[in-house]
């Protein structure tokens, strides 16, 4: 039996944390999680791996803790999967401490994004780049990530971390869907390109097409002011609803399972837990040319991705789904069919 132990100490990943879990067991293994249990995403769940750790309800105190509760045990374990290093965006103490570990005992780090959303400060990405230079085992997700923690670290073992869908035992089908009821989620930011959404909007409005766009996420007071003010200037306030606070995972289920389509006007990011969670609910999504999105979605029918900043474009790609709704259902339907998280286990054996 081996004992492999999945660490995400602020459960910034939380339901990524849970499948990814599941997917790693083998008869007879043993999986735990080190980090924080958060019930407001892990609400819709029966089935839950066991966490472990320190739990004070303090955050910078169980991070701390829960890391020193880690040098003490980690040769309990057989294998230990490390992801979101928090303390990296002020200090490099855990370069070494990872460093430390990786002598003693099979680890592998997961990356999902480079660097921080919205990072440009020069020592934090520094303190990244110093991880991925240190990391004997890297899983990555995307091309793209691979290409450049290869530049950073020519010796590193790069590892191919299947992503799999978020939610599809909760996917529900109902004919009774408007074709025109169109969500975003998750935290509300610039980088999110919610303005160019707002945009999108009007563009359609005034080809004559009429959508109901919601949008679903924390965001900052001066924001959001400024996202109600730009829905005044374009005259859409009849068709546009926003939503700035925390919701539970079961309320955003409930959100996408009556909704036509997602959308994802992002301007930058490396991948997005919203495109896994779209399709493994059966919604197909458009969105901008960044990322991963159209290396892992653009050629299989489920999403329609554009040129990046492009209104008119976006546009076009909210009204291809409209008109297609069968065609992307069933396309994600024949994607869906295989277990892409079970496929994780080769990255311990």
């Amino acid at each position: 039996m081996r004992k492999i132990l999945v660490v995400d100490f602020n459960g910034t990943s939380s339901v990524y944390t849970h499948y990814l879990a599941k997917g790693l067991i083998n008869i007879n293994d043993e999986v735990k999680i080190l980090g924080k249990k958060k019930p407001e995403f892990l609400d819709v769940f029966n089935d839950l791996n066991k966490y472990i750790g320190i739990k004070s309800g303090i955050k910078l105190i169980d991070y701390i803790l829960n890391w020193i509760w880690l040098l003490f045990n980690y040769n309990k374990f057989d294998v230990i999967i490390i992801q979101w290093l928090q303390l990296l965006k002020y200090i490099n103490l855990e370069v070494r401490l990872i460093n430390y570990l990786q002598k003693r005992i099979k680890l592998v780090y997961i990356l999902h994004n480079l660097y921080p959303h919205n990072t440009k400060n020069i020592k934090i990405i520094n303190r990244y780049n110093q991880l991925y230079t240190t990391c004997k085992n890297i899983a990555i997700h995307t091309e793209k990530i691979k290409n450049k923690v290869f530049e950073l670290n020519p010796k590193a073992n790069l590892l191919k971390v299947n992503h799999g869908f978020f939610f599809e035992e909760f996917r529900e089908f109902s004919t009774n869907i408007k074709n025109n009821r169109c969500l975003m989620i998750g935290y509300i930011s610039k980088y999110k390109g919610v303005e160019d959404a707002l945009k999108v909007v009007e563009n359609l409005k005034q080809k004559g097409i009429i959508v109901s766009l919601e949008i679903i996420g924390l965001a900052s007071p001066e924001y959001l002011l400024k996202l109600v003010n730009l829905i005044e200037k374009l005259q859409i306030k009849d068709q546009v609803s926003i939503l700035s606070k925390e919701v539970s995972t079961r309320f955003l289920i409930d959100k996408i399972n009556t909704a036509s389509m997602l959308w994802l006007p992002y301007k930058n990011i490396s991948q997005s837990g919203v495109t896994y969670t779209s399709i493994g609910l059966g919604k197909p999504f458009v969105g901008y040319d960044v990322g991963n999105f159209k290396f892992f979605f653009g050629d299989k029918g489920v999403a329609r991705i554009v040129d990046k900043d492009n209104i008119e474009s976006f546009s076009k790609g909210v009204i291809e789904v409209m008109n297609n709704e069968s065609y992307y259902k069933e396309n994600i339907q024949k994607l869906s069919l295989n277990n892409l998280w079970e496929l994780n286990k080769s990255i311990i054996n």
